[in-house]
């Protein structure tokens, strides 16, 4: 799930996009003592912003295409 961070908390610095498991920013949330929402934002998810560790995006071309 990509969030932007919008208020410093802990190693989490202001304006990083970060592209975790919702149970890690459960876990985040928590540990701050604060709602998720109220230190970061939800981002439109978009393939080319997901986590590097995730791989390249693949286009999948369809067995005998012509293009």
């Amino acid at each position: 799930m990509l969030r932007k961070v919008t208020k410093a908390v802990g190693r989490l610095k202001v304006g990083n996009a970060l592209d975790y498991p919702r149970s890690v920013w459960s876990k985040i949330a928590a540990d701050a003592g604060m709602k998720l929402d109220d230190f970061t934002q939800g981002v439109e998810s978009n393939a080319v912003l997901q986590s590097a560790l995730k791989g390249r995006v693949r286009i999948h071309k369809r067995l005998g295409a012509t293009a």
